[in-house]
This record gives structure tokens, C-alpha cells and sequence, in this order.
């Protein structure tokens, strides 16, 4: 079996199959980022049980000059994570859709590179993330064990968000609020902050997602989502159309927490999410 985990996995089996209100997992991960386990078809098996619609991977891009190399593909290895994906949208057509995505880390300076690697490839969506928060791809944007100023790392985060929003590069924001990893969540100093950001967001007519990875993360204060409670209901306030997603590394963590956070979703105002094809989106009822 190879890296994708296509050739030797199993035929599809289920026939029936529960339903989910929330019908698209869009942030999958695949081996080839080195920190992902499982064959890709056993993510889609997994999903056909959840009962959901659509399903898509999202992996982390290459970057240049080996930036970041050990958590995410190989610039050589692209065309065939493209390839592996296609391949499993054919093999399960007429029983769920699968749709290829990528998870896009902005790095300041390197807008040309990455605007050349979405214009090559049919992608679906573009999910944005910020990992780091220097240009050689060195500092972490949620450092385990931080002990410096927490308000300096916070507003250089939220200051890349704000040129991922503006760059024209992403669909969907990921983690919106993934510094809390570094165990310290955002405070009142922080406030202002978030707010101009989804401002940005919405400025740039791009979706956030509502990251369940963050149920599974021993980092954070107490385990949440990203964004929190709060920060959803703020952006909804701003018009920012949003998707759920699991963020998932291991088959068993697709749609982790998706039955909670549809139920928890009409009581922050939130009553229809969006899903995506073709890099737009149409929204649906939950």
C-alpha cells in the first residue's frame, strides 16, 4: 500500500447510514503531511457512517526552502495528493462527494508562490491557516510552553490573519483562535484585536470554520472549539458565513464533536452553514 492508502483499502460496503444535520466535513488530513495516520479511503468510510454529504481533505501545502518540511507534503508529492483525491471522488461517486481542498499556510513574502500553487490545481476550496509567525516558517504561532508576552504573540497572529483575509489567497479561515494551544487563551487586551480581524474576514467575503480539533487538544484552557462560543457570536453579528469542520488526522476523528456543536449552533443565532464546490459556496439549513 502506498502513501495514499488507496490500493489495498476496502470496497465501499454501507448502504444505509445515519443522517447529520451538519452535512460537510471539509478539513481532512492525509499521511503524506508525516503527522496523519490512515489510509485516505478509511476517512471517507468513516464519513459514509456519519452520514454525511461531503467530505473533503484538506492537507498542508508545500512550502519552499524546505519551510516547515516535517509537517506537511513534499512540493515533489502534490500532484499526487491531487491524484489520490481525485481518484477517491470517482471511486465513491453516487455515495458521498468528496471534494479536494488544501490547507494553505500564509507566509509574508511568499503571496506569489502560493497564488501560483492554488491557479494550478481544481480546487474546491482553500482553507487559510497561519502556523507560523515569521517569514523561514521558525516561530510557532501557539508555542507549547510559552512563557513570553502573550499579548505580542497574540497581535502578531491576529495582524497575519488580518493579510491572509486581505491577500485573496484563502476561502474558508481555519483555527481562527489557535493560539490558545499555547495553554493561555485570549483576554480583554485581545478584544479589539479579534474584532478588527473579523472585520477583515468579512470585508473579504470568506467563510470561518468552527474547528472541533480543539475538543481533542490537551493544550487550551478547557477543551472548545475554535473559535470560542463568543467569537462565533461575534462574527455572525458581522454576516460571516461559517463551516463546521473536524480537522481530522485519524479516520475516527472525522465529524468528532458534530453532533454538540449542531445542537449548540441555533442557540448562538446560527440556524445554516455553507459548503463548497469549484471555490464557491452555497449555503444550506441545518
Amino acid at each position: 500500500m502506498g502513501a495514499s492508502g488507496i490500493v489495498n483499502a476496502p470496497r465501499p460496503r454501507y448502504t444505509a447510514r445515519l443522517m447529520m444535520p451538519i452535512r460537510c466535513d471539509y478539513h481532512l488530513h492525509t499521511p503524506r503531511c508525516k503527522h496523519a495516520t490512515g489510509p485516505i479511503a478509511a476517512y471517507v468510510e468513516r464519513a459514509l457512517v456519519l452520514g454525511l454529504e461531503e467530505m473533503g481533505f484538506a492537507c498542508h501545502n508545500p512550502l519552499p526552502h524546505g519551510y516547515g518540511a516535517n509537517v506537511r507534503m513534499d512540493e515533489a508529492e502534490l500532484d499526487d495528493y491531487v491524484n489520490d483525491v481525485l481518484r477517491l471522488r470517482d471511486r465513491y461517486r453516487g455515495q458521498i462527494v468528496v471534494r479536494l481542498g488544501l490547507e494553505l499556510d500564509y507566509v509574508e513574502g511568499l503571496e506569489a508562490y502560493l497564488a501560483k500553487q492554488i491557479a494550478d490545481y481544481p480546487w474546491d476550496y482553500i482553507i487559510g491557516s497561519v502556523h507560523y509567525l515569521d517569514a523561514h516558517c521558525r516561530a510557532s504561532s501557539w508555542p507549547r510552553n510559552y512563557a513570553g508576552d502573550i499579548h505580542a504573540l497574540y497581535a502578531r497572529y491576529f495582524e497575519l490573519l488580518r493579510g491572509l483575509a486581505r491577500s485573496g489567497l484563502c476561502d474558508i479561515i481555519a483555527h481562527f483562535d489557535v493560539p490558545k494551544r499555547t495553554g493561555r487563551a485570549p483576554t480583554e487586551p485581545e478584544a479589539e484585536a479579534i474584532t478588527v480581524t473579523l472585520r477583515e474576514i468579512a470585508r473579504a467575503n470568506l467563510a470561518l470554520e468552527i474547528n472541533t480539533s480543539g475538543y481533542r487538544h490537551l493544550e487550551p484552557p478547557q477543551p472548545e472549539a475554535y473559535p470560542c462560543w463568543p467569537i462565533v457570536q461575534e462574527a455572525l453579528g458581522l454576516g460571516i458565513p461559517f463551516t463546521v469542520n473536524s480537522d481530522a488526522h485519524a479516520p475516527d476523528q472525522v465529524g468528532l464533536k458534530f453532533d454538540e456543536v449542531a445542537a449548540a449552533l441555533p442557540q448562538h443565532g446560527c440556524r445554516q452553514l455553507w459548503r463548497f464546490a469549484g471555490r464557491k459556496r452555497s449555503s444550506y439549513l441545518l
